[in-house]
């Protein structure tokens, strides 16, 4: 913000006055008075789901930890929100990247304990009273303290973030089904909701033009995996759902329901199906009034990010005792690519530690060693635009020909053939452009 001193803002209107006269004056003066008020009052804070858009986040770091305390004093309130957002950070670390199975293996742990995990704290939106502590906290997790912590109790975790998934949500209410209309309450909530604490980044497709040309709600709501697969690539995005919600109204007022409905463009049917209610959650306490769904919607996005948060732990979950080492050519065209793909290299968690055995003015000669099984790592390495696939020698491709041949009687005899494991394989790592 712009600070205008006292002689500046003199100066200013000398200059306006001899210009264009005093009438703009007036108005220069009441939009200045205007700034200052909404100074004094402080300034709307970013919505969290806006904050998060801008954020690149990482996984041991959780975001948007809220904390408004009251004690004593201002010096102990902020005690008290530290070591609260501490272990509420903590609690949305765990859920991120255990199984909810797993989450009643986890010991009670101490304040102290849950300090000891911690490596770094932002704060952020500080305001104090003489009794009161209000603060925006991002709080930062240490990958090796939490990996020996859970290799100790071996609960399997994940520590790979998806890359981001699309969505339409199409709205059904009163008889009537809406996608890209303005009134679209469940698309609101949608663009409200923060969920840059989840494995999986969502990003709601906009009520364009050309969207609204190429997807219709009816054709939304069929879930056809051709037409849905065809939008998502004009979106530029791998994965595409469209979140269903039918409001269910009740018997009695404020008693409605919400049918929570999801479709892909990875298949031609129904992926997910809910009933929310106001029973869904235990976190419900107040009662809903007539009309307002501000809690159904917000129910019904934590089931469907919870549900896609897990679909992708499934694929990329770390079980202890799993580890692999990869021989790998990187092949690359500039040496902007090699720095590139070497920093990309870095920021994922999954390896543990590269060797640099060889390299050429286009070619690198590498040993990872990674968590997970291969599988995990080319799928996590995936994410990252980075492509690894096996570099098939001569004596493979030989071997490949002869199996071709092979006379489907003699079937038997192929399993004489030497198949080397995925580790002992050479792998050729690529950037994807």
């Amino acid at each position: 913000m712009v600070k205008v001193t006292l002689s500046g803002m003199m100066e200013l209107v000398e200059y306006i006055s001899n210009k264009v006269g005093y009438a703009l004056i007036l108005m220069f003066c009441i939009n200045i008075t205007a700034t200052q008020a909404r100074t004094i009052e402080g300034e709307a804070p970013q919505s969290r789901a806006a904050v998060g858009q801008i954020i690149t986040p990482k996984i041991y770091t959780i975001y948007n930890i809220s904390m408004d305390e009251k004690a004593s004093t201002s010096s102990r309130a902020s005690q008290i929100a530290l070591r609260k957002a501490e272990r509420q950070a903590l609690d949305k670390l765990f859920r991120k990247i255990i199984r909810e199975e797993d989450h009643t293996r986890l010991p009670e742990l101490g304040d102290g304990q849950v300090t000891e995990l911690v490596s770094g704290i932002e704060i952020a939106n500080e305001k104090s009273s003489r009794v009161r502590y209000i603060a925006d906290f991002t709080v930062h997790f240490s990958r090796d303290k939490i990996y020996n912590f859970l290799s100790v109790l071996n609960i399997p975790f994940a520590e790979t973030l998806s890359s981001p998934v699309s969505i339409l949500p199409v709205l059904e209410k009163d008889g009537a089904a809406i996608l890209w209309e303005k009134n679209n309450d469940w698309r609101a909530a949608w663009l409200d909701y923060d969920t840059v604490n989840n494995l999986v980044p969502v990003r709601v497709i906009m009520p364009t033009l050309a969207n609204r040309m190429a997807m219709t709600v009816w054709q939304a709501q069929q879930g056809s995996q051709i037409q849905l697969q065809k939008f998502a690539e004009q979106q530029n995005s791998r994965k595409l759902y469209v979140m269903n919600a039918r409001v269910i109204n009740g018997m009695v007022q404020g008693q409605e329901e919400l049918e929570l409905t999801i479709f892909s463009n990875e298949q031609d049917q129904t992926v997910y199906k809910r009933l929310i209610s106001a029973e869904t959650s235990p976190e419900k306490t107040a009662p809903m009034t007539t009309g307002d769904l501000t809690y159904l919607y917000h129910e019904a996005i934590k089931q469907a990010t919870y549900w896609l948060d897990n679909r992708w732990k499934e694929k990329v979950m770390i079980h202890f005792g799993t580890s692999s080492h990869l021989k790998v050519k990187v092949e690359f065209d500039h040496s902007d690519d090699w720095f590139e793909i070497k920093k990309r290299l870095e920021k994922i968690s999954l390896i543990r530690a590269v060797s640099y055995k060889k390299m050429t003015i286009d070619t690198a000669q590498l040993e990872i060693e990674h968590s997970g099984d291969v599988e995990q790592i080319i799928l996590t390495l995936d994410q990252e635009n980075l492509l690894l696939s096996p570099q098939k020698t001569n004596m493979e491709k030989t071997e490949i020909e002869q199996a071709e041949l092979t006379p489907p009687d003699h079937t038997d005899n192929m399993d004489a053939i030497m198949i080397e494991t995925p580790e002992e394989n050479s792998w050729i790592l690529t950037l994807k452009k």
